[in-house]
């Protein structure tokens, strides 16, 4: 069986969904990066020390994009890309919401929340998030053509960019100058599955 390593307020949250959104059975392993992920059976899995990870009947990936494009090609049917212009497209967005948006908005996060140690600093949160504004606006354009990433169905695409954007949410930020996004997102972090994988099962 498909095990699921990690804890929902986390990136694990990302894992958690797309296993949900795929509906194949699993297991979810409560794992938390600060002790469990630094423990020697874990560290076997995952020698980062970081999650989420998964292992599925001993196929053992990390890094929770790729855990999620695995899924999704594995057990995610429609979710998954059907061609490789396709599986092109759906990688290019998950790297870029890494590169481009996880870091400025995860600074802005800690900022806002004072999480994991961070000054909480409401002027310097906004400032972390302004950072964003570009990406924001590439994402915007690009819902501007289609109502998801890849085309007229939601796809691991929209999972994993969503899955991060779901910060400023969280954050309170505000994502009303980008319409299409701020729909989107709604629309995404809205299903049954998201609601679930919140719920760390």
């Amino acid at each position: 069986m498909l095990k699921v390593y990690g804890v929902a307020q986390s990136r694990a949250f990302r894992a958690l969904w797309m296993a949900e959104e795929c509906g194949v059975a699993y297991e979810h392993v409560p794992t938390h990066f600060q002790t469990d992920a630094k423990q020697p059976d874990y560290l076997a899995i995952n020698p980062n020390g970081r999650i989420p990870a998964i292992d599925d009947d001993g196929v053992i990936v990390w890094e929770s994009m790729a855990v999620n494009l695995y899924l999704a090609k594995k057990y995610g049917k429609a979710l998954g890309p059907k061609d490789l212009a396709e599986d092109a497209h759906a990688s290019q967005w998950s790297f870029w919401v890494m590169t481009e948006v996880e870091k400025p908005l995860l600074n802005a996060l800690f900022a806002r929340t004072g999480m994991m140690g961070a000054k909480k600093d409401d002027a310097e949160a906004e400032l972390l998030f302004g950072e964003l504004k570009k990406p924001l606006e590439v994402l915007d354009r690009q819902l501007a053509q289609s109502p998801y990433l890849l085309g007229d169905r939601f796809t691991v695409a929209d999972l994993n960019v969503a899955s991060v954007l779901s910060w400023a949410q969280m954050g309170g930020f505000d994502l009303a100058p980008w319409t299409r996004v701020s729909a989107w997102l709604t629309g995404c972090l809205s299903r049954p599955a998201a609601a679930k994988a919140r719920g760390g099962r």
